[in-house]
């Protein structure tokens, strides 16, 4: 159960009681600019299912912030593994 509405009108249609999933942890994340001269890249890839329909993407920044470039790829039939692979390797391509 990934406790969405859908789920739980389904639930209820049956009458039937879930059990939702645990929340996760919620942590502060911090994004630290690179040494002057570098620049940082942060990627992020995903899919809907395994496998199923998903992208990746990344964001290129200096160290004041300021963003150098970005890219986003829409991706047919992967896994979340290799969506963050795809990203990586986009990202390498991209800044070579």
């Amino acid at each position: 159960m990934r406790n969405c509405v859908d789920d739980l009108l389904i639930l209820r249609r049956f009458d039937l009681r879930g059990r939702p999933t645990r929340t996760p942890v919620i942590r502060s994340v911090i994004w630290s600019p690179p040494t002057p001269g570098w620049t940082k890249v942060n990627t992020d890839g995903t899919a809907l299912s395994s496998p199923g329909d998903g992208g990746c993407g990344g964001i290129f920044r200096n160290c004041r912030a300021f963003v150098k470039g970005c890219f986003a790829v829409p991706l047919d039939h992967v896994f979340t593994f290799e969506a963050e692979l795809l990203a990586a390797s986009i990202a390498i391509n991209f800044a070579w």
